[in-house]
């Protein structure tokens, strides 16, 4: 009995003082995205406005998708003949920002896990004429997770004036 003691226990014992110091030290971050945000808060004559977008690095909102609609589907097809070349279709991109009506003068916008260091935010008639714009420099600021795992972070607001009509 002695013998076992001294081949499974005291080893089993020396693994646990060994590892339950070292986890408690590790620092595990949750495999999870985040999605953070920049809201536009509108001024002014804001009757005429039916939408607001957010442009950054060349690209522009959409507007969410509505609940319980499908997502574009991806198709990939291949030549019969297994000699012929393939031909890439173009596939379809998600926006880099998808925009939401908060109420009549507040606007946020999702942009996931990234965090563009310059905006234009532009007001827009329903025939897409653009009533006001604006380009803004964004500071950020961590609103969750960690320093060392990362986390959302959100925008100051960027103040948009749409002028009356003259």
């Amino acid at each position: 009995m002695r013998r076992v003691w001294g081949l499974l226990v005291r080893p089993a014992v020396l693994m646990v003082a060994v590892c339950i110091p070292v986890a408690g030290c590790s620092n595990v971050c949750p495999a999870i995205g985040w999605v953070n945000s920049i809201t536009v808060e509108l001024a002014g004559d804001i009757s005429r406005v039916d939408t607001v977008q957010l442009c950054a690095d060349g690209a522009c909102s959409e507007l969410r998708p509505e609940p319980g609609t499908a997502a574009p589907r991806i198709v990939v097809t291949t030549p019969l003949d297994a000699r012929a070349p393939h031909t890439p279709e173009a596939q379809p991109t998600m926006a880099p920002f998808y925009a939401e009506r908060i109420d009549a003068d507040t606007w946020r916008f999702t942009v996931s896990m990234s965090s563009p260091d310059h905006v234009t935010a532009k007001a827009l008639s329903a025939t897409g004429d653009v009533l006001a714009e604006k380009e803004a420099d964004l500071d950020w600021k961590r609103v969750g997770g960690s320093a060392q795992c990362g986390g959302p972070v959100e925008a100051s607001p960027v103040e948009l004036t749409v002028k009356p009509r003259l």
